[in-house]
């Protein structure tokens, strides 16, 4: 198990860097975290459905050596017969969060619930889940459904590219020619 955990430290580490960078997010750029929540979500839901179709094996070999013991016990019980069984559902999950969070105001606050709730599930999988990760993301989750954006994500990717092409389109000004 040390060396399991040994060989993933970097990629705990990175995980828990981005989960603080994304509670600090959630505070002041709201916007900002709901792009990455709804990137996050929506990769891991495809990811998880890629991998639990393709490989199943691969949930009981990476997470069952370093999940607590009840989660272990799980893993290494019903979930290693069909892997997929649980891993679909999971995948459909996260990719409604994820798409959830792209809209405004009340679609943010539901992904926002179904955040809260995939990290409740996901804190027991211990160093599996890098843990601390799910505490970090269910207080960005609280944030932004205190203060959801109401716009949504769309009209916001929108609204910069028409900044964008406005500033480019400008004619710029050019001085007076002497006399």
């Amino acid at each position: 198990m040390a060396e399991q955990i040994m060989s993933t430290l970097g990629n705990y580490i990175v995980s828990n860097i981005f989960a603080i960078f994304l509670m600090v997010a959630a505070v002041k750029w709201p916007k900002t975290a709901r792009l990455l929540i709804s990137v996050l979500f929506v990769g891991g839901g495809v990811w998880n459905l890629f991998a639990s179709l393709t490989m199943p094996a691969f949930y009981v070999t990476t997470y069952g050596p370093v999940a607590t013991a009840p989660y272990r016990a799980f893993i290494y019980g019903p979930f290693a017969a069909n892997p997929a069984l649980f891993v679909v559902p999971i995948a459909i999950g996260e990719l409604a969060i994820g798409l959830l969070a792209d809209g405004g105001g009340t679609w943010v606050r539901l992904s926002m619930i179904g955040m809260t709730g995939f990290m409740l599930g996901l804190a027991p999988l211990g160093v599996g889940g890098a843990f601390p990760f799910s505490l970090f993301a269910i207080v960005a989750a609280y944030f932004l459904f205190r203060a959801p954006p109401q716009s949504s994500l769309f009209q916001d990717v929108a609204a910069v590219r028409m900044a964008l092409a406005h500033g480019f389109s400008r004619p710029h000004a050019h001085p007076p020619a002497h006399t």
